[in-house]
């Protein structure tokens, strides 16, 4: 039997009686609640309220509000909505679970809806193994995800600069501890996040495009995207490949994440293997932009762009080259300092004795462990305590922090202008947000 994926989409812009009746219908299509939750059961959303940014970063609060009311009304006795910050916002923004969930007015919706929310920071962990595991053996699982009756997958339509795409399958890299969150988050990320699912898969997954985003998500460096729809399904893998295909993807089998969960019998990835219902693909489908590390070379952004940073680098995954790039463009803002990156296994260097120390940065384990002459220089850093060793496999978040810190301490940036940074991010993605549901205004705005 072919798996069915639901597509309502809208004409213009929903206004919340409309993105009701749109999850309405897209249950309905999909096969409905009814059948699946029974009088008494306790359901759990796994929603994307990831940072502290409204839609299409996180998922627009009146779509989550409308599915709790569906699950209540087809019997369920409680309905938790549950969601935990990525360690980027954690270390980078600066924002708790529970701030952000109350600042987007999602606490508020949830409970006049009828349902409950929880940090999942909060909640117990269950230690399990992991059946058939390629990735990760054991996972720390939230007991209150792993004990419920009937469990619910809520994410957003968004690319994303490392997975192409962040969906329903990505989505549950929010289920894990900052610990398992951090593991495996390089080349291998994609694989850890199907093991996940060897240990429970959702029952229903129902994806919020009411705005979507493109460009370089999944955060808010993306560029949103009115879509005005929502895609809906038992079997999680099917939306995310219809998804895909909406977003303008030839071959939902591209994205890494698809194919591995259908591969690894998470779900079906093949378009030719999924009935779609409600509105057809070709009828919706949008030709997406990419992420810049999806439509140009690896090395574009990190070799050859900055003319006042060095970069030596070996053997590195794709997180690293990210690393590269992303510290190099910080790096490079100080155009008075000549600035040295070393990145990856066995980077060449010609020599070290006349490199200012403290402009030299390695970034992750597979640099910082390197021999030869640049195992003289990285022994200068922490014999002379200048530079930075921004360790870490992958170097990630950590990593940015560690070179920020000793920006920090050389006085070449601050702690304001980070928030300062942090804050026109907000004002930006608050500013339009609104104009999609002029009734919204964060709790921090409200008298």
């Amino acid at each position: 039997m072919k798996a069915k994926v639901a597509i309502v989409k809208n004409g213009a812009t929903p206004d919340e009686t409309r993105i009701s009746e749109m999850v309405h219908e897209a249950l309905e299509l999909a096969g409905g609640l009814s059948g699946m939750i029974k009088q008494g059961d306790v359901v759990a959303i796994k929603g994307n309220f990831f940072a502290p940014y409204p839609p299409p970063i996180s998922v627009d609060r009146r779509v989550a509000a409308a599915l709790i009311r569906e699950c209540r009304a087809a019997g369920a006795s409680r309905v938790i909505l549950t969601e935990a910050v990525s360690i980027g916002t954690k270390l980078g923004r600066g924002s708790s679970t529970s701030w952000i969930m109350d600042e987007l007015g999602v606490t508020q919706a949830a409970q006049e809806a009828g349902g409950e929310v929880l940090c999942l920071e909060d909640d117990e962990r269950v230690e399990v193994k992991v059946p058939g595991a390629i990735s990760i053996g054991t996972v720390k699982y939230p007991k209150t995800l792993l004990d419920c009756d009937v469990l619910i997958n809520l994410p957003c339509m968004k690319t994303h600069g490392f997975c192409l795409v962040t969906l329903g399958v990505k989505n549950f890299q929010g289920v894990l501890t900052d610990e398992q969150k951090y593991y495996a988050h390089r080349d291998d990320l994609e694989q850890k996040l199907v093991d996940v699912f060897k240990i429970r898969r959702p029952d229903f997954t129902l994806m919020d495009g009411i705005t979507a985003m493109e460009g370089n998500g999944s955060g808010e460096h993306g560029k949103p995207r009115s879509m005005n729809l929502l895609i809906a399904g038992r079997d999680m893998v099917a939306v995310d490949a219809v998804t895909s295909a909406c977003m303008g993807i030839d071959d939902p089998m591209d994205v890494t994440a698809t194919r591995l969960a259908d591969f690894d019998g998470i779900g079906c990835g093949d378009l030719n293997q999924i009935e779609v219902v409600g509105s057809a693909i070709q009828a919706v489908r949008e030709k997406f932009e990419y992420p810049d590390k999806f439509k140009k070379e690896i090395d574009r952004g990190a070799i050859g762009v900055f003319r006042n940073v060095e970069v030596h680098i070996g053997g590195a995954c794709r997180m690293c080259w990210n690393m590269a790039a992303n510290i190099g463009k910080t790096l490079a803002k100080y155009t008075d300092e000549k600035w040295y990156l070393v990145v990856g296994a066995d980077p060449k260097f010609p020599g070290s004795d006349q490199v200012p120390v403290k402009n030299v940065v390695f970034i992750g384990d597979c640099a910082c462990s390197t021999t030869g002459n640049l195992k003289d220089l990285r022994n200068r850093i922490l014999l002379e305590g200048e530079g930075a060793l921004a360790i870490g496999c992958p170097p990630y978040r950590p990593a940015s922090a560690i070179v920020e810190d000793y920006l920090i301490r050389r006085g070449l940036l601050t702690r304001e202008e980070l928030e300062q940074k942090n804050e026109a991010s907000r004002t930006r993605t608050y500013e339009y947000y609104k104009t999609i549901d002029p009734t919204w205004t964060p709790l921090s705005e409200q008298k």
